[in-house]
């Protein structure tokens, strides 16, 4: 086999860094059975003037090859593919077969491709979901607070921090909470995430193993619905009126399911509000059935007709309720800060 058949020079048009390239051949070479473990790679110099390339991209090739294990450096005498690699060849139809056939998809996977989002559309401008008013001095105003924060960091906070999320913001969320929503809770019940969705799909991958039954709303979050099924939860999906969650029918459809989770304050999609009766229902089925409430405060800030209801976790006392929030809506959707408040028992 010629020089040329071992090594097709890829152009250095081809994308990649020439040592890049140059290291890929060679690999792929060895790889391939073109080249025999114990063989004799060409010098750097020869193989440089063949190619056509500076004769230290070759060297930083070989080297990382060396590195790597793929080749092996004999004093005086130059540079071998590795005899460790004797067993390529044996590996090579195996690994030809695999590459020829798809790779097989878990089945979880498949039904959170059923329920996928729709890609959202750039030039969607009006009405779209989801998205705050950003106009020029938002942006300032942002950008000068942000500034004056990163004037006061030191050391302390470029070290590895509580996995809960930074204290003085817990704080702050906690002091929020406790004034706008009547949220019973101290800054180590707060476990900061990326946002709610985040949040939820913490909470039920620590409350639920596979099989357990869930309460979802239903029309409700398809993203919500991702974060039960990829946790392996047999879903009863339970209707929603102008009242809110119908408790009476997740009661008949699963009475013992481990958690429900709801949006309460705006339920998505339809906009309503959870009756009172119906949140004094669904706490006192969680408490006998000993299930937890996962509450995603969808909207709460935006209410338009009178003051907004108590958060269940206000009425529960925090005692079978995982409260859900974030600040995406208030504030922007790139900030990707959401929280979860946590009973004591989980905290």
């Amino acid at each position: 086999m010629s020089w040329a058949e071992i090594y097709p020079w890829r152009s250095p048009e081809a994308g990649a860094p020439i040592i890049r390239q140059v290291y890929d051949q060679v690999r792929d070479a060895i790889m391939s059975g073109a080249l025999k473990p114990g063989g004799r790679l060409p010098s750097s110099r020869d193989f440089a003037a063949r190619l056509g390339v500076a004769r230290a991209s070759v060297v930083a090739a070989y080297e990382q090859l060396l590195a790597e294990g793929y080749a092996a450096a004999r004093g005086g005498s130059g540079t071998y593919v590795s005899e460790d690699l004797s067993g390529v060849a044996e590996l090579r139809p195996a690994v030809v077969e695999m590459s020829r056939a798809p790779p097989s998809v878990p089945a979880r996977v498949r039904d959170l491709d059923e329920l996928a989002l729709p890609e959202p559309r750039p030039e969607a401008r009006l009405f779209a979901t989801g998205r705050t008013l950003l106009d020029a001095r938002a942006f300032d105003a942002w950008s000068r607070s942000t500034r004056r924060a990163l004037r006061t960091l030191g050391p302390v906070h470029f070290g590895y921090s509580d996995p809960r999320g930074d204290a003085e913001l817990r704080a702050a969320i906690a002091d929020y909470l406790r004034a706008a929503r009547g949220v019973t809770c101290t800054p180590d019940q707060v476990i900061v995430t990326a946002g709610a969705q985040h949040a939820v799909d913490v909470a039920v991958r620590v409350l639920l193993k596979a099989g357990d039954k869930v309460w979802s709303e239903d029309p409700g979050y398809l993203a919500t619905r991702h974060a039960l099924v990829s946790a392996g939860a047999e879903v009863s999906y339970v209707p929603v009126d102008r009242f809110g969650m119908v408790v009476a029918a997740g009661v008949a459809a699963a009475p013992d399911a481990k958690v429900a989770c709801v949006t309460p304050s705006h339920q998505y999609p339809l906009g309503v509000t959870l009756s009172m009766g119906r949140r004094l229902e669904l706490l006192a089925w969680a408490r006998d059935a000993g299930a937890w409430i996962i509450e995603d405060d969808y909207a709460s800030e935006f209410r338009y007709d009178g003051p907004p209801l108590a958060s269940l976790q206000s009425l529960d006392g925090g005692e079978r309720v995982i409260y859900v929030g974030t600040l995406n809506k208030a504030l922007f959707p790139g900030l990707r800060l959401g929280y979860a408040v946590v009973p004591q028992a989980l905290a």
